[in-house]
């Protein structure tokens, strides 16, 4: 007696299986989003909207400490010593490099304990000794530098780089002309200067 035929579908007890977790190794199929939190890979819409929504919201978290630890770090700022001054600069940067942030020039006063007033003061020679005029072109120049490599790498967009070299770095959109004299006969005359030079002259009959 021949064997019915086998019915095709979803072998029995499949129901009963509890679904594969996504993994990094595994992620399953479609689109997924790895939860920064846990590790594991999100295939679920909905779970996805949360995890982006969080990262948002850890995003802001991470801006708003970065201030507030700039802002903890001018504690005790002596602008006349200039050494500390100093220090306090590669402290700034330190902190930028561990963090994964791109220095820039307020978050640098902020974080030092000075004003923008006072490194544009202390560049023109206002209220500062020569140290505080070189402390100021050392840091008009490092973030000169800075803005530029940014620019150059595209860790910065461009126009914000342009922004901020004509605003700190004291950079030009084109070189300044001088004007000189050109003029063959030499300075410019008037009439009756022209007369009296000229008036024992005699014209021919």
């Amino acid at each position: 007696m021949d064997e019915a035929p086998k019915k095709r579908g979803r072998p029995k007890g499949a129901k009963d299986k509890k679904p594969r977790k996504h993994s990094p190794d595994n992620p399953g199929p479609g689109l997924y989003l790895t939860d920064p939190a846990t590790g594991l890979v999100v295939a679920n819409n909905g779970l996805q909207s949360q995890i982006i929504s969080r990262m948002g919201d850890e995003r802001v978290t991470a801006f708003v400490q970065y201030h507030m630890d700039c802002l903890k770090m001018r504690e005790g700022c002596n602008k006349k010593d200039v050494p500390d001054l100093y220090n306090r600069f590669y402290r700034y940067l330190m902190y930028c490099a561990e963090h994964g942030v791109v220095p820039n020039n307020m978050n640098a006063y902020l974080a030092i304990g000075i004003t923008r007033f006072d490194v544009s003061h202390w560049k023109s020679g206002i209220g500062g000794s020569p140290e505080h005029r070189e402390f100021a072109q050392t840091i008009t120049d490092f973030f000169a530098s800075v803005h530029e490599q940014a620019a150059t790498d595209g860790v910065m967009n461009p126009i914000s780089a342009m922004f901020w070299q004509k605003t700190h770095d004291g950079f030009v959109e084109a070189s300044k002309l001088e004007v000189i004299n050109t003029d063959p006969l030499g300075d410019k005359q008037s009439a009756e200067q022209i007369a009296a030079k000229y008036v024992d002259v005699k014209l021919p009959d």
